[in-house]
């Protein structure tokens, strides 16, 4: 008899730990998504003058410490800024494990961080993967080339892929198509091949212009790199001291790679710069090339 209840009882408690686990995924799953935007908006903010930290992490570790929905900004901040070490002035960016071993997190917690971390990656995977299959492409064709110039030159990954995107239309447009030109670089100061093809300049000026010929894609990541680099207006206007993408944006805009306006007349690039990089997660590739590299 006291076997059969022994039995009982460790069957109910499996049973009380499933149902646990079945109310943390829950959890998970009801964060509201103007929370989410919250919580990425505040990791980016943090993020400024220092080093891009991955929302998601700190998503994952805001998780075990507080109410996801109920979260303030404060503690927000506070959560991302156990991802960012300071020495000498130069910042480094932490992985989620230094974060959890500094915190002390018990194998319970440690899974809970891990299950909430899976289920933020497949969910935005799964959002842009089935609604935007020929933007991944494109973004994972240049990816690699993107990270390369980053650690080279500085250029953040997603400020790279951002302008690709908008230069050539998602690699759609004539200069892209027939010349291998991504970034709608023009050939002043150029000894290399050229072509001749209409652009918009400011608001809704067509001219004819002529832009460099490259013969790879590739081609054109490394000239976008080199561009940038020997053109003494981009240090000047903090693109090379700028840590995050927001801050790149507008440096980028400030020195004048783009003309385009609005109806206002108001410039508009780092603004268009900005929203592709949130809307398709670019700056989570920032966190990618900075980690272990700062």
């Amino acid at each position: 008899m006291k076997r059969a209840r022994l039995g009982k009882i460790i069957i109910f408690a499996l049973i009380l730990i499933g149902a646990l686990n079945v109310i943390k995924l829950f959890d998970i799953n009801s964060i509201s998504t103007e929370k989410m935007k919250e919580i990425q908006n505040v990791v980016d903010e943090t993020s400024i003058g220092k080093i891009q930290v991955n929302w998601k992490d700190v998503a994952a570790i805001a998780s075990v410490e507080y109410a996801l929905d109920a979260m303030t900004k404060q503690e927000i901040e506070k959560t991302a800024n156990l991802f960012i070490e300071k020495k000498k002035n130069q910042y480094r960016l932490k992985e989620v494990d230094e974060v959890i071993e500094a915190l002390a997190y018990s194998e319970k917690q440690k899974k809970e961080v891990n299950a909430y971390l899976k289920y933020l990656n497949d969910e935005t995977s799964s959002n842009i993967e089935n609604n935007d299959s020929v933007q991944v492409t494109f973004i994972s064709s240049i990816k690699e080339g993107a990270i390369d110039n980053y650690k080279e030159n500085g250029i953040l990954p997603s400020i790279t892929i951002a302008q690709a995107i908008l230069e050539s239309g998602w690699g759609k447009s004539e200069l892209s198509v027939k010349y291998n030109n991504i970034f709608g670089i023009k050939s002043y100061n150029w000894d290399g091949k050229s072509a001749n093809i209409s652009t918009r300049e400011f608001h809704e000026e067509n001219i004819q212009a002529d832009f460099r010929v490259y013969d790879t894609i590739s081609d054109s990541l490394q000239d976008h790199a080199a561009f940038l680099t020997k053109n003494p207006r981009y240090e000047k206007n903090g693109l090379f001291s700028a840590k995050t993408y927001t801050e790149q944006a507008t440096a980028l805009q400030e020195a004048g790679y783009s003309t385009i306006e609005n109806e206002a007349g108001e410039k508009i690039y780092s603004k268009l710069l900005i929203e592709l990089i949130r809307q398709y997660q670019l700056q989570l590739i920032d966190s990618e090339a900075q980690l272990g590299y700062g």
